[in-house]
């Protein structure tokens, strides 16, 4: 029997994806440096759920894509004179 595991995020079945490259995502979301920014501790959660297969490839990739342009909005609005 196969189980068929679901994005959390868009309802999509999650692809087979290379268990060795989770592991490395999951060992590096541990390594992650803390911080009060609430974008990076959401690109933290954001790690594990993918790494953990909780949500897909494209969920995760565009959740990444999303929180780290907030973040160079937020450090260019912040560099301003």
């Amino acid at each position: 029997m196969t189980i068929i595991k679901v994005c959390s995020i868009c309802n999509e079945e999650i692809e087979d994806i290379d268990k060795a490259m989770l592991r490395e995502i999951r060992k590096s979301a541990m390594k992650f440096p803390g911080s009060k920014k609430e974008e990076m501790k959401k690109i933290h959660t954001l790690a594990f759920k993918f790494s953990n297969e909780k949500i897909c490839e494209y969920c995760y990739l565009r959740d990444m894509a999303r929180l780290t342009t907030i973040m160079k909005i937020k450090a260019m609005e912040n560099k301003k004179p």
